[in-house]
């Protein structure tokens, strides 16, 4: 096994995925859990331990996951992830989540900056634009659903891509490029990873911005299941 790289091996491997891991606290949560449900194997790279990205090739899908860092600032992984992008945008179906849809925006021309609309941190109604209501990444998805939103950053809208979700305090929360697909919010954190969440950006979340902790943790956990069902969905239509 490549050193930083994780495999998971489901026994009927119809499909791999290759997901891209910025941080250890920030885990895939119900990705993981549909990907052994589903059959599916996982590569995951750790990209703390390293900053080799395997080929694309073979993958049923690519995934670049959340990151308390900005696009905007200097991380190890940036140029290769930004490359990565780049070469795939067309060819292998990817979703990038938080970090990962700024990445994406970035790599396709598209400014990330701190919100005008300051810090999104909880769980928030956000609607489906017309697009967004006929997009197949959200299939089945209500015009107007809660998810968690655990960010600071935004983008502007890449040129040439349709926007599909959006909230009151920051329009673009979602976007779509040829077969590839930017969500600034989560679907994946399970009511354990936010519990966990509040420990370790702690800091960061109380810094120009008010939360109610125990409200946080209460969310989660009753909206966990929606939150599952959410995700599952979302990749079902990812994949089909």
């Amino acid at each position: 096994m490549r050193a930083g790289v994780w495999s998971y091996i489901a026994d009927d491997t119809s499909q791999k995925l290759l997901v891209l891991q910025h941080v250890a606290h920030e885990p895939l949560g119900y990705i993981a859990e549909y990907a052994n449900e589903k059959g599916i194997s996982i590569d995951v790279v750790k990209l703390w331990e390293t900053s080799v990205i395997p080929p694309p090739e073979g993958y049923a899908g690519i995934i670049i996951m959340g990151g308390p860092m900005g696009v905007y600032e200097d991380f190890t992984s940036k140029t290769g992830e930004l490359t990565l992008i780049r070469n795939v945008v067309g060819r292998v179906p990817l979703l990038g989540i938080c970090l990962g849809s700024q990445l994406l925006a970035h790599a396709l021309g598209a400014k990330v900056y701190p919100n005008p609309g300051g810090k999104e941190i909880g769980y928030y109604d956000l609607e489906l634009t017309e697009a967004g209501k006929t997009s197949t990444l959200f299939r089945d998805f209500s015009p107007s659903f809660k998810a968690l939103e655990w960010h600071g950053d935004a983008f502007d809208l890449p040129a040439g891509a349709e926007l599909l979700v959006s909230s009151k305090a920051c329009k673009n929360q979602a976007f779509s490029f040829k077969n590839a697909y930017g969500v600034l919010f989560h679907l994946e954190f399970t009511s354990e990873m936010v519990r966990n969440l509040i420990v370790v950006d702690r800091e960061w979340t109380r810094k120009n911005f008010e939360l109610d902790e125990a409200k946080l943790v209460h969310d989660a956990e009753n909206f966990a299941r929606l939150m599952k069902q959410q995700c599952y969905l979302l990749l079902d239509n990812f994949l089909r």
